[in-house]
């Protein structure tokens, strides 16, 4: 009876892995993949959204198999990173704007979008306000600091050189790069989808999509805001915990132990994801979304 007892968590773990990988398949077919390469704070995830309402089917920042990648980025594991790309067709938000000469060199028909703001003090007057919400190592390597006073010049100068190199990568591939500007709201609606072909020419009527505002992230003094806080406080420690054991004491016993979580983990993520994927299609397939030509 004890043993029946201990081993049906078992089982029904089981269960749900074996539910979850049946559900978590690539698709058969995907679109030419679109990466939005801005660095944060420059409407990433308004272009996603854009994306989506377009008919992509998009990662965006997902916390904890983001915050995966980005290690993976960090320490020069491109393998997990690879394998997202199987099962979506539009990526935005980090590790992916550090990735556009791999991802280009990987998917010939791929496209790129560049989000930006309207200028240089636009953005670090918001990366200020992102940065100081909670120290994260990985910034370092983005951002040249993890912290923002008295680094404000350092995070200038990772934009504008991230712009500029873009820029030169891109030099001679004008059809597959795109620079837009998030402040310009509706505006970017003709011109992006222009550069993807969308079909007929068609113009979503909605306004353009206004995400993960400084508005979404208020920090005040309610229980929702302090348990948002300590979610987000909570997520940050397991994550440098985890990466600790598994990139710098290379442990054998303690990278087997937490690849096997994270393979677990994934497969219900990814699960999950695929069944937002298909009931938001069902969605916008409802005239709840209208064109105009």
């Amino acid at each position: 009876m004890q043993a029946y007892i201990l081993g049906f968590p078992l089982v029904l773990l089981a269960a749900i892995l074996l539910t979850c990988t049946e559900i978590a398949q690539p698709p058969a077919h995907l679109k030419p993949k679109v990466f939005v390469i801005g660095l944060s704070k420059t409407g990433t995830t308004s272009f996603g959204n854009a994306l989506q309402i377009l008919g992509y089917k998009k990662l965006g920042w997902k916390d904890i198999r983001s915050r995966h990648l980005v290690h993976s980025y960090v320490n020069n594991e491109l393998g997990p990173i690879i394998e997202q790309t199987r099962y979506y067709d539009a990526f935005e938000d980090l590790p992916w704007p550090r990735l556009y000469q791999q991802m280009a060199e990987m998917y010939p028909d791929s496209k790129f979008i560049l989000s930006l703001r309207k200028d240089d003090e636009t953005w670090l007057k918001s990366m200020r306000r992102h940065v100081m919400r909670g120290r994260w190592i990985p910034y370092t390597h983005f951002y040249g600091a993890d912290t923002f006073e008295g680094n404000e010049i350092t995070i200038l100068q990772s934009y504008q050189n991230h712009t500029q190199t873009v820029r030169d990568f891109f030099q001679d591939k004008p059809n597959r790069y795109l620079e837009l500007k998030v402040d310009d709201g509706d505006a970017n609606w003709e011109p992006l989808c222009n550069f993807l072909g969308c079909d007929g020419d068609m113009i979503p009527a909605s306004s353009f999509p206004k995400s993960n505002t400084a508005a979404d992230w208020y920090d005040g003094f309610g229980i929702l805001d302090w348990g948002h806080w300590f979610w987000g406080w909570s997520v940050t420690r397991l994550e440098e915990q985890t990466a600790y054991w598994f990139y710098e004491r290379q442990q054998p016993s303690a990278r087997a132990v937490l690849s096997l979580i994270w393979s677990s983990v994934n497969v219900i993520e990814q699960a999950c994801s695929e069944v937002y994927y298909r009931l938001a299609v069902a969605h916008v397939e409802q005239p709840a979304v209208s064109f105009k030509p």
